[in-house]
């Protein structure tokens, strides 16, 4: 199955964005900007920001007058019957994007898009839940996977991919605590060791040609997985869930079993995220790296205040202002290809911009249906917008 975009269309809409990220940081004219507009045409309907925010709420309104007329419709039947209705009115709303908005009317991420994705979406788990009236969650997460887990493929959609990804997350983790005693105990290791693969089979997809329609997507699923893994680790997140969940109770003077584990792993992954990051450049590992490191210090505090949060809080600005001037005159120069000036993407560090004009105004245009050029994009490693909600 591939995306339900016209292929040439979004290979050039990529190319655009990209030229324009390049234009911006006064690395490409307005002449060769304009030449490469001309020869990377898209037959998309795909306004501004501003425009798909109006269209999104203007849509859900017009959804929400529809669903409201089909139930008073359909108010005298019988009550089992409304799961199913549920499913053949969210099956249908994914045929009405499908055939109607995107293949006849061209729409791409414009607003009405999303709202009727996340409308069909959301029906169908609806109508299949409703079939064991909501007792079945098995049923429900699963359902909540394949769904969610199909609008991002298909519709290249950021929601719909964290969406799934929560799913997922969800499932693993009712399924473990359902098993309970010893399985209970473990499960934060589980999540450690069990996503960890995952991480890396993401990365790894991400540097196929034939992915980058689906780029987004996957470093959002880096990103997510990235965090999972710290979570898991966390002592602040293990311990109130343990609490929460299981019914550890703390006294005072006592700590959760394996407490020294954790409190390694709190300060142990972020300080991995970070080094690894460096030495590899990898954008998405050290912005997740940054935002482990920050849960840290609040994780930490949390427990082991030391009172007076405002000389806490004056003495951590002075150390992160400090941290950051540092940075910024020892990247003054390029180290190990870091530098304190801006980098579009990471992709396109050490590539020539002369080159890529060419490429691209002088018959550079024919691109294969799924590679070719890889656009930015936007996202968590991308310089340009992706569009996306």
């Amino acid at each position: 199955m591939k995306h339900a975009y016209h292929p040439q269309w979004l290979h050039n809409l990529h190319v655009v964005k990209e030229s324009k990220s390049w234009w911006k940081a006064g690395l490409l004219s307005n002449d060769q900007l304009a030449a490469i507009h001309e020869n990377h045409k898209s037959g998309f309907y795909h306004p501004n920001l501003m425009i798909r925010i109006l269209l999104f709420i203007a849509a859900l309104i017009g959804l929400g007058g529809v669903t409201g007329i089909l139930g008073l419709m359909f108010s005298d039947i019988l009550d089992d019957a409304y799961a199913y209705l549920s499913i053949v009115y969210g099956v249908g709303s994914f045929f009405v994007l499908e055939f109607i908005f995107i293949k006849q009317s061209n729409h791409y991420k414009s607003g009405v898009n999303e709202a009727l994705l996340y409308h069909a979406a959301l029906f169908t788990i609806l109508g299949i839940s409703l079939i064991t009236d909501f007792d079945n969650v098995h049923l429900t997460l699963v359902s909540c996977i394949v769904v969610f887990t199909f609008a991002a493929y298909r519709y290249l959609d950021l929601i719909s991919t964290a969406a799934a990804l929560c799913s997922f997350i969800a499932f693993v983790f009712y399924e473990l605590y359902e098993l309970g005693g010893t399985v209970q105990q473990v499960i934060p290791i589980v999540f450690i060791v069990g996503f960890t693969p995952f991480y890396f089979y993401f990365k790894r997809v991400k540097k196929h040609e034939n992915s980058e329609a689906w780029e987004n997507c996957i470093i959002l699923c880096e990103a997510f997985c990235l965090l999972i893994i710290y979570a898991a680790g966390n002592y602040f997140v293990v311990r109130e869930l343990s609490v929460e969940l299981l019914g550890l109770d703390v006294l005072p003077g006592e700590d959760i079993p394996l407490a020294f584990v954790f409190y390694a792993l709190t300060v142990l992954i972020p300080v991995m995220y970070l080094y690894f990051a460096i030495k590899n450049r990898d954008l998405v590992l050290l912005r997740v790296s940054l935002v482990a490191l920050a849960f840290s210090v609040f994780t930490f505090k949390y427990y082991f205040s030391l009172g007076h949060p405002e000389f806490t809080l004056t003495a951590s600005g002075a150390i992160l202002l400090g941290i950051t001037l540092w940075l910024q005159r020892y990247l003054k120069t390029p180290r190990q290809g870091w530098t304190r000036e801006n980098i579009l993407t990471e992709k396109w560090a050490d590539m020539n911009a002369e080159a890529f004009v060419i490429s691209q105004t002088v018959g550079g245009n024919a691109a294969v249906e799924e590679g070719g050029f890889k656009g930015g994009g936007g996202g968590f490693s991308g310089g340009g917008a992706s569009g996306g909600y």
